[in-house]
């Protein structure tokens, strides 16, 4: 065992219940309601995503994948998906052949001393709609009671509908017969075996499963609204599972917003992301407002996957031009130096992201971002500073796995391998539970932090919050020793103790005020 005593130190710590979670002051008692896009602002001065108190609001946290229905030779389910296995604390066990473990209510316990203000639940279409038109409620309310667990830990949630490969449903059979350079591939997550019908092979050009024939063809008939096979589109059917999605949360401020669609490829529809994501990402908006009067959350819409092997996209065009809707962010992953080459400079993707984004006009939040735990002191190291000199927010992948869907031999979880998935990794946890601002009042103009010394800097403006007033007050997640000194200037501090965690409620004077901690 690599860590010896202090692996079993940390583990102690982390899985010791608390008082009260990380961030359930700030969603208590400052009562943020819904989120929202806003103005521009932060250090790459681009538009913000702020509370109902306008203060911004970064959402920094982890990917949970405990919710997909993955590929299994048998097609079942991985994990049971009614609520009542998992109350009262209740686990069903882990298994151990597909990427995600189990998600019980303990992992939201592991999450409270890291700081998180939010995490990114995959969820897959095959469940959510297993037969045409028909909703599982079952798993809605599995859904709601992870949001439920997310709300008691203080933990706003973006709903990710999840996708790798189209669907668990396209595999190679014999009948498939691929060729070099093609290879026949397992299947992995995402639509219902109903919507994953094909003419085309089963056959990655190179094992790379994205370049699949049959993979780009139902992408294709998605995009084209394709009949299925109740004579009702593909799209119509998407748009519907996002509005049962949102039906469900519409009131609820816990759930952030909606990631509409991971990941997407459109390599057998000729055209760029302003020529086809765009406009589809427009009408199922349009779909889901229209099916749900009121609705105000947010949606998070990606780009198209060939940029995370590239760092680039080639978004020029203003969102306003396909929708009137504003409360969207736009939500690349980015994996420079894990997907693209290793020569990449490390903040090409985040300089492409920006450019995107001020071109959009929207809100910018790295919905995934990562890289093999050989490269954590490097290249994770590198994604988290250039995270804060932009002064963004993303969602790092992941926060428990069996084993990596592409490399079976490389583990990324904050918790998993090769110590098993309840385990934590030392290294990840020192560098994903940051000091940060979990509410900024004013605006943000700078941010820095070392995870090795716990240095932690950070510069804003901001008009005066009187002295109490948490519901305007910036509000600070402290890592690190409790004996960590925090100086500000310009403003007033109150420290909260929660439980082993600490933060600070910073009452600016107005004007230019700076919080330091270390």
């Amino acid at each position: 065992m690599r860590f010896g005593v202090r692996l079993a130190a940390t583990a102690a710590l982390l899985l010791s219940p608390l008082a009260m979670p990380s961030g359930a002051a700030a969603l208590s008692s400052s009562s943020p309601g819904f989120l929202h896009a806003g103005p521009v602002g932060g250090p790459a001065r681009i538009h913000q995503i702020y509370d109902a108190h306008g203060r911004q609001v970064l959402l920094r946290g982890v990917n949970v994948d405990g919710l997909v229905d993955y590929y299994r030779p048998d097609l079942r389910r991985s994990y049971p998906i009614d609520p009542t296995r998992y109350a009262r604390g209740a686990c069903p066990r882990n298994d151990p052949s597909v990427e995600g473990v189990v998600l019980c209510r303990r992992d939201f316990t592991q999450m409270r001393p890291l700081g998180y203000d939010s995490i990114r639940l995959n969820v897959s279409w095959s469940l959510l709609e297993p037969s045409p038109g028909h909703i599982d409620g079952r798993y809605i309310n599995r859904i709601a009671q992870v949001v439920g667990w997310a709300r008691s830990a203080g933990l706003y949630v973006i709903l990710d509908m999840h996708q790798d490969a189209w669907s668990k449903y396209l595999y190679s059979t014999p009948s498939d017969h691929c060729t070099a350079p093609y290879q026949p591939i397992r299947g992995y997550d995402g639509a219902p075996r109903w919507a994953s019908i094909h003419t085309q092979p089963v056959c990655a050009l190179n094992g790379t499963r994205e370049l699949d024939p049959a993979v780009e063809e139902d992408f294709a008939k998605l995009f084209q609204d394709a009949k299925a096979p109740d004579g009702v589109g593909l799209r119509e059917h998407f748009t519907a599972v996002v509005a049962a999605l949102a039906r469900r949360f519409r009131n609820d401020p816990t759930v952030a917003g909606y990631d509409l669609l991971n990941e997407p490829t459109f390599f057998k529809v000729p055209g760029t992301d302003a020529s086809v994501l765009l406009p589809f990402y427009a009408k199922v908006i349009a779909g889901v407002r229209h099916r749900v009067p009121g609705f105000r959350q947010l949606f998070f819409i990606e780009p198209g996957a060939l940029r995370d092997v590239s760092d680039r996209s080639n978004i020029t065009v203003s969102w306003s031009s396909y929708s009137r809707y504003r409360n969207v962010v736009y939500a690349p992953h980015v994996y420079t130096r894990t997907f693209t080459p290793r020569w990449f400079p490390m903040n090409g993707g985040y300089r492409s992201a920006v450019a995107d984004t001020r071109h959009l006009g929207l809100p910018l939040w790295v919905g995934e971002f990562g890289s093999n735990p050989a490269d954590t002191a490097t290249v994770l190291t590198a994604h988290y500073r250039e995270q804060d000199v932009f002064g963004l927010g993303g969602s790092l992948w992941l926060w428990k796995e069996n084993a990596n869907d592409i490399n079976s031999h490389a583990f990324w979880g904050v918790y998993g391998p090769p110590f098993g998935p309840g385990v934590p990794q030392r290294d990840r946890i020192r560098l994903t539970s940051r000091t940060y601002p979990l509410y900024t009042a004013g605006n943000l103009q700078r941010l820095t932090y070392d995870a090795t010394t716990g240095r932690f800097r950070m510069l804003a403006t901001a008009r005066p919050v009187p002295f109490g007033d948490a519901s305007r007050a910036t509000v600070l997640f402290i890592s690190g020793p409790s004996r960590s000194r925090v100086r500000v200037r310009g403003a007033r501090v109150r420290l909260i103790r929660l439980g082993r965690a600490r933060e600070a409620l910073v009452f600016p004077r107005g004007g230019a005020y700076s919080v330091a901690v270390g």
